[in-house]
């Protein structure tokens, strides 16, 4: 019974998401631009190989909008009524919280799977036209210098970045009380996450405040541990970024849980 819960709302979710064309063309479109235009005109004051070192960010950029927008499932399917079919169901409101939380995660390693095969085409595009004397790099500078890192390298690397970013989403679901107030939350928290994380730059010669939020920000350790995995100059150790990363999933997971129980999740948010 167990199982079949978990398989009927990562099924719904997920058919949900492939549902959402434009969805999944902002999941590859958001972060071209990213790499293209931030990359670009960055590389410019931090020297040539810095879309290649930016590159990690913006896979972790796609989990975390990802996981971000998995949470608003939660406020979505409590303002539907969905919500109470999920929680008449024979099993633990944290177990409705875990299902939404993979859910979400699978969709954001999705979008993540789908930007990279973008990546690729264009790195083979890249290598094909080079021969012909055509450098594709000027246009899209960061093809010919990223260090492309192994599938199962990357995998297990992605899988905790995606659930970690897919807690926070889920928690900021459970803490919204409207459907416009969780809008609100995911841009206020969304932003400060990304641009304190080591995403665009290194931590370390951040100024001393900032870099001790970033060290208390649990996404700074899965961009990291994406660094790690594409050779991009990570700054932790893979034990420290693991455990951080597990135990901020843990907390995040258990304050959406205890949300979830005390704010009736069963009705309705709109209750006009």
């Amino acid at each position: 019974m167990l199982m079949q819960f978990y398989g009927a709302v990562i099924q719904r979710e997920t058919r949900k998401l492939l549902m959402q064309k434009d969805r999944l063309a902002a999941a590859m479109v958001r972060p071209l631009l990213w790499l293209w235009i931030i990359g670009g005109g960055m590389q410019a004051l931090a020297g040539f190989d810095y879309t290649a070192r930016l590159l990690p960010g913006i896979v972790g950029m796609t989990l975390l909008f990802g996981g971000m927008v998995g949470g608003l499932s939660i406020a979505l399917d409590k303002d539907a009524g969905t919500m109470r079919l999920l929680v008449t169901a024979p099993v633990h409101t944290a177990h409705v919280i875990v299902a939404k939380t993979l859910a979400a995660a699978i969709a954001a390693l999705v979008q993540m799977v789908l930007l990279l095969l973008l990546l690729l085409a264009l790195e083979g595009l890249y290598t094909l036209l080079l021969p012909l004397g055509v450098d594709a790099s000027r246009a899209m500078p960061w093809l010919g210098r990223t260090m492309w890192p192994a599938p199962w390298v990357l995998a297990p690397v992605a899988g905790l970045a995606a659930l970690a970013c897919a807690a926070l989403g889920v928690m900021c679901g459970t803490l919204a009380k409207s459907i416009d107030g969780f809008a609100v939350m995911m841009n206020f928290v969304i932003f400060p996450v990304f641009f304190f994380s080591g995403a665009l730059y290194p931590i370390e010669p951040m100024p001393a405040l900032a870099r001790w939020v970033a060290q208390l920000n649990p996404f700074s350790y899965a961009v990291d541990m994406l660094r790690a995995a594409f050779s991009s100059h990570p700054e932790f150790s893979t034990g420290l970024n693991v455990l951080l990363l597990l135990s901020s999933t843990a907390v995040m997971m258990g304050v959406a849980t205890w949300r979830f129980s005390r704010s009736g999740a069963a009705v309705p948010l709109n209750t006009n």
